[in-house]
């Protein structure tokens, strides 16, 4: 039974897909999809939308999971307007499925699990993981303008206005406002393609951590995110961020290479210290006693096109702050915003001149007990016919504008060759 599937032929105008990949082996370790949802919260905001929706109690199979995601602009307390999607949008699951690919165990979700489980059954034999091939993930980047794998996509910023404002960050850093700011460079182009079909290309070319499709009053999300948000489980919390990037060739020695330059480089250093202690900072003001643990450091995961620098942090929280206080504490994510975060994501909002939308948000499960959020990276939304995205990277002292465009557009590259797949893969 294909989860993705089921959600295309029987999810509601409300609906969503989650997956959970493993993040070393790229296994599809769980899916839930919310085939018909509640919508929680929809006349307050997202604290108060988050608080009425979050499951209570203690994790119990029966209990139904919440979808949860939220934008830039909802996290950084600006006004959403994106045309897309809403700020932010909890979503109780009223009918789903739960599985469990480890082990091969499905949960309907249901108060009539038979009536759900006949609705599946209209769906034949479609098989979990159909889908396309894998898409090559080799070439090299476009230098200085959207061509090549680009061609009709149109970017909000050519390389010299980037560098332009690359330049603002940096005379930013030398008057100390900030250490560094993370820039984003939005691209759109139309597409007929389905979200789904995207979906099947990205979990194909590019199994990151964390997969899913949100569908909502005619536009979706759509994303393939190799960033942790958070992951609670009782009163610890695990954090993850990324800094430092190095294109994927496909050749095993150039890559070798380039992983050991990523874990050495000074600029890179400078990169990934900015993150990792933006999020200490804001991790130590809701840690019982203070207390951060770095759990991970400078490890390098690959991607289908791109690598990067990870560490992780961990900390207890303490009683009285719930989920809620968490993520308003600790949002944005450095790797999206900067450090000090809110200082540098307001330069970088404002350098950027437009709505950063749901790219940078959250996107993820609340249980009882529990919460898995990513944050919207490598991906895309989709609206009256045309597909739009925003990729990004941090500016620091040392940076190179011609380097920042090139890597920004390393990040964009799975997704916009997943676009022309599915568009070759419809038109058959």
């Amino acid at each position: 039974m294909d989860p993705i599937l089921a959600v295309e032929r029987l999810g509601g105008a409300t609906s969503f897909l989650f997956q959970r990949f493993d993040p070393m082996t790229r296994r599809l370790c769980r899916t839930v999809a919310g085939l018909e949802v509640e919508i929680i919260g929809a006349d307050v905001d997202f604290a108060a939308a988050l608080r009425r929706g979050e499951p209570r109690g203690e994790p119990d199979r029966d209990s139904f999971p919440c979808f949860v995601f939220a934008g830039f602009e909802t996290l950084v307390g600006r006004e959403a307007v994106a045309a897309a999607l809403p700020g932010h949008l909890i979503l109780r699951v009223v009918e789903g499925l739960d599985i469990d690919h480890r082990v091969g165990a499905l949960r309907l979700i249901s108060q009539d699990p038979a009536r759900l489980g006949m609705k599946l059954a209209t769906l034949g034999a479609a098989r979990d993981g159909d889908g396309p091939a894998f898409i090559d993930a080799s070439g090299t980047v476009p230098r200085g303008h959207v061509d090549g794998p680009f061609d009709g996509w149109v970017a909000d910023m050519d390389p010299a206005g980037h560098a332009r404002r690359v330049d603002a960050v940096k005379d930013a850093v030398a008057t100390g406002m900030i250490e560094g700011a993370v820039l984003s460079v939005g691209l759109s182009r139309p597409t007929a393609a389905s979200p789904f079909a995207l979906y099947r290309a990205f979990a194909a070319a590019n199994p990151s951590p964390y997969g899913f499709v949100l569908n909502h009053g005619g536009a979706a999300l759509v994303g393939s995110s190799p960033l942790a948000f958070l992951d609670l489980s009782g009163r610890r919390l695990h954090l993850e961020t990324d800094a430092g990037t190095r294109p994927v060739t496909g050749d095993a020695a150039r890559d070798a290479a380039a992983a050991e330059d990523l874990r050495e480089n000074p600029k890179d250093a400078a990169e990934h210290r900015v993150v990792v202690e933006a999020e200490r900072e804001a991790l130590a003001t809701i840690a019982r006693d203070g207390r951060v643990d770095r759990v991970v450091d400078r490890e390098v995961r690959r991607f289908s096109h791109v690598m990067h620098l990870y560490s992780a942090l961990e900390a207890e929280l303490p009683e009285g702050c719930d989920l809620a206080d968490a993520i308003l504490a600790l949002a944005p994510a450095a790797a999206v915003s900067g450090w000090p975060k809110r200082a540098a994501a307001q330069l970088g909002y404002e350098l950027e001149g437009t709505s950063r939308g749901p790219y940078g948000g959250i996107v993820g499960l609340v249980e009882p007990g529990r919460a898995d959020l990513a944050v919207v990276i490598r991906s895309l939304w989709l609206a009256e016919g045309r597909a739009a995205l925003r990729v990004g990277g941090k500016i620091v002292a040392t940076s190179s504008a011609g380097d920042e465009y090139r890597e920004a557009l390393a990040k964009a590259r799975f997704l916009v060759e997943g676009v022309a797949h599915a568009e070759r893969v419809a038109s058959g």
